[in-house]
């Protein structure tokens, strides 16, 4: 990849910026353009591998790359307290000058786990101090595309530990939370998608194929456009409810394209909505027990993002038929709310998968996410083990009780 723009649409090229710097342009030479993008961690090794890949290390700016070689340990304090701060700092410098090449901020955009140190503890500060630096200036939208705890796969054992306060950072200091588990997508790759042994591509083009269709309508137009505000006036109807799942569709073996139609709108809506098709490990359409206790899952809000040669008058009224009243999924939806699912509309498909929706939705299943995480949290803090590990490294007591 050199970053550079290949076609002869204009509207394309007008909305390169979104994501993009203009780099260096000679004459004779194509312009080159730099993801307005920074990586970082407390493992230069792994920071050098991607600066040093054949395929993407020459895409990013060197000053954007920003690491040390103290590592974390797989503790989300000492990547917070210890090793974080100088860190921090300097993510805030090269945010700053790229802030200051941006015309219209709407946010930023994080992709982290919850799991290891540097994904909990690293990005709770940078988000914390980001937060204190953009918010003076405008309402600036934190959106975190979130790797959360798989049920039963984990190789880290301070998992539960660094996810709880992980959590509470994107509980404060952040406004839409998408979630993702390798469990959910694991299945997805082998149940949908056919794939025997689903390599790390394979689930990493899953995350890739939710945050293009989310971001889609920023970097093209479309009969109905939006932007990240509109994202968050529509997905998190109450105060700290932004935890949110997502669902793509098509999802189609190649052996199966074959059996269905392309760019059907009800087929694909009637995918998005399925529980096997979801990026995190829940069941959206769970109708829930009394006699043992299961919640009773609700879409409290949905955001349909559409991309192909859809016709608003189709999706609206394929969207409108799912959630009236008598439909097969009117009992999912509250009563409180008559419509609780927005769209937008792109007119590029998908590079890869063509005709396709990505469905988000604030869900009271996402509790279940939650409570496998309350559960592990107990289970190891009942005895009290490695809590020296993280109160040599600045935890207290007290923020023990409060994760």
């Amino acid at each position: 990849m050199r970053g550079e723009f290949y076609g002869s649409d204009r509207v394309l090229q007008e909305h390169i910026d979104v994501f993009f710097n203009e780099g260096s342009s000679s004459k004779g030479k194509r312009t080159r353009y730099v993801p307005r993008a920074i990586l970082m961690d407390t493992n230069m090794a792994d920071l050098a591998m991607i600066a040093q890949d054949g395929g993407v290390g020459d895409l990013y700016r060197p000053e954007n790359i920003i690491g040390n070689d103290e590592s974390s340990g797989n503790c989300y304090a000492k990547a917070f307290h210890t090793e974080g701060p100088d860190l921090a700092d300097r993510a805030l410098e090269t945010v700053r000058k790229e802030v200051e090449k941006c015309n219209c901020l709407q946010g930023v955009q994080f992709t982290h786990s919850t799991s290891g140190g540097t994904g909990s503890g690293l990005t709770g500060l940078v988000l914390k101090t980001l937060r204190d630096y953009l918010d003076k200036s405008s309402k600036c939208i934190m959106q975190t595309f979130t790797l959360a705890p798989a049920p039963g796969v984990s190789d880290v054992v301070l998992e539960p530990y660094n996810a709880a306060l992980c959590m509470q950072d994107l509980l404060e200091y952040c406004d839409q939370v998408f979630l993702f588990d390798n469990q959910a997508m694991s299945e997805i790759c082998t149940k949908a998608l056919e794939k025997d042994m689903p390599k790390m591509t394979d689930l990493n083009s899953v995350v890739a194929q939710c945050m293009s269709g989310i971001t889609a309508c920023l970097r093209f137009t479309g009969p109905l456009n939006s932007d990240l505000r509109k994202l968050q006036t529509n997905l998190v109807p109450f105060k700290n409810a932004h935890f949110l799942i997502n669902g793509l569709a098509p999802l189609t073996a190649e052996t199966s394209k074959k059996y269905r139609m392309t760019g059907n709108v009800l087929d694909l809506a009637q995918q998005m909505f399925s529980k096997d098709n979801v990026t995190v490990k829940c069941d959206p359409l769970n109708p829930g027990d009394q006699f043992h206790g299961i919640l009773k899952a609700r879409f409290l809000a949905s955001w349909g993002s559409w991309r192909g040669s859809f016709q608003t008058k189709e999706v609206d009224q394929v969207l409108y038929d799912i959630q009236k009243s008598g439909s097969r999924y009117d009992k999912f939806f509250p009563d409180w709310i008559p419509n609780s699912i927005a769209s937008n509309i792109c007119r590029i498909p998908a590079k890869h998968v063509g005709e396709s929706v990505v469905f988000t939705s604030n869900n009271t299943a996402v509790h279940e996410v939650f409570d496998r995480a309350i559960k592990n949290w107990d289970q190891i803090y009942k005895s009290k083990s490695y809590i020296h590990v993280f109160e040599q490294d600045g935890i207290s007591t007290q923020d023990w009780p409060h994760s």
